[in-house]
């Protein structure tokens, strides 16, 4: 799966380069507009890097970030080696990044039935779908298409935050993996853009990520079922 995800990961970083000469040809142009034009694409495109880089490594800052305290320590003269402190912090660092490093994200693979539903909605022949995660409590994904894009929606967010389904920590989860809490329909959002668009599996990493990383599988359906609309 993970190859599927860094062709598209390839695709983006390909655009990125081209809008970013765009944007220092209009420099040399003095074309505000196109600059402004093209800025906002790359914005959005610099936004889908980093989604997809934390999908292929959710922990990719933490251990950037836990790399530079070794630098800072090691190599710029900070390291002393008869201090126990440093000595003690640097093994922490080393153990956590060994954690890291041994993380490895789990995949749904709900068959085929959920691939065709993902299609059917990315060509129109179907308004959308519901792919239950715990029915009886009305947890559960809507998927959705606009004219670009498909939208992936956890509705009754107040009802599931009173039930402690939706605490702090998956809410915090859900954002980190790119939903977006829209308060006026009471719902969490995630927005797949359709341009690349060419099979299930960059959604499904998403689906994924929401099973195990946000919901952990805790007290889920065992099997998941679809409701199509």
């Amino acid at each position: 799966m993970n190859e599927e995800i860094n062709e598209l990961l390839s695709i983006y970083k390909q655009e990125k380069e081209l809008i970013e000469s765009l944007i220092e040809s209009d420099k040399i142009d003095n074309d505000y507009k196109a600059i402004y034009l093209n800025s906002k694409i790359l914005v959005n495109i610099q936004r889908q890097i980093r989604l997809i880089e934390s999908l292929l490594d959710p922990h990719a800052q933490e251990k950037e970030q836990l790399k530079r305290t070794i630098d800072f320590y090691v190599n710029r003269g900070g390291f002393q080696k008869d201090n126990d402190y440093q000595k003690h912090i640097l093994e922490q660092i080393d153990q956590k990044l060994d954690q890291l490093n041994s993380y490895k994200p789990a995949y749904f693979d709900d068959g085929q039935e959920f691939d065709d539903a993902i299609f059917d909605l990315a060509e129109q022949r179907i308004k959308g779908f519901i792919f239950n995660l715990k029915k009886e409590e009305k947890l559960f994904l809507l998927f959705e298409r606009n004219e670009k894009e498909i939208l992936l929606s956890i509705t009754n967010v107040k009802r599931l935050k009173k039930k402690y389904i939706l605490d702090k920590t998956t809410r915090n989860a859900l954002k980190f993996i790119g939903f977006k809490e829209e308060k006026h329909i009471d719902s969490f959002v995630f927005n797949y853009n359709l341009d690349h668009f060419k099979d299930a599996i960059f959604i499904k990493t998403i689906v994924s990520r929401v099973i195990f990383d946000a919901f952990h599988f805790q007290n889920l359906d065992n099997k998941t079922t679809i409701e199509f609309f």
